[in-house]
């Protein structure tokens, strides 16, 4: 039951990763949030479970120490030994490629920096490499006023070269232009 639970968990982190290299416009750094609880969690539970195991091994180590059964002792120890190593070596692949992930991610932030203030940045951690990326390159227009622009008080032709429609409507500037002087 506890195994099945791991190998569930640990196909939830492999799932994660091969989502989080597909999708390149997602937020990074709320996915790598997410990686880390699910990982400590996992942390825990195997934590636990290892606890409960090398009790259990032990119980059964005085158990047949007990009875002198040592070459079961020692075949045990060696199946123990090598489903340990078929983990790490399942594991392997998927941590080249979260690193992989990473390296990547850091150096598409850091060259939208300047060249001189890349070294600056390569010591952050990426989340916080991530905000200050969002916070310093994707910088939002600021707004402006959405009202219409009104007309121009700079006459486009002199008040003798216009027509009778275009002086009417001209008019206001015509005498503010007067009262000026």
């Amino acid at each position: 039951m506890t195994e099945e639970t791991i190998e569930t968990q640990e196909s939830q982190v492999a799932e994660q990763v091969v989502e989080q290299s597909t999708l390149s416009n997602v937020n990074v750094a709320d996915f790598i949030a997410e990686s880390k609880k699910y990982r400590q969690r996992a942390q825990n539970a195997e934590k636990k479970l290892d606890q409960l195991q090398k009790q259990m091994d032990v119980d059964r180590q005085k158990k047949m120490e007990d009875n002198e059964q040592f070459k079961e002792l020692a075949e045990d120890l060696k199946k123990q030994l090598e489903s340990k190593d078929q983990e790490i070596a399942d594991l392997q692949p998927i941590i080249e490629r979260a690193n992989a992930l990473e390296t990547s991610t850091r150096e598409k932030l850091l060259s939208d920096f300047p060249e001189n203030e890349r070294e600056d940045y390569a010591d952050l951690p990426t989340p916080v490499l991530q905000k200050v990326h969002d916070k310093l390159i994707n910088n939002k227009p600021a707004k402006t006023d959405s009202s219409l622009a009104g007309f121009s008080s700079v006459q486009s032709k002199p008040f003798t070269d216009m027509n009778r429609d275009d002086q009417r409507k001209n008019w206001k500037n015509v005498l503010a232009g007067y009262t000026k002087r």
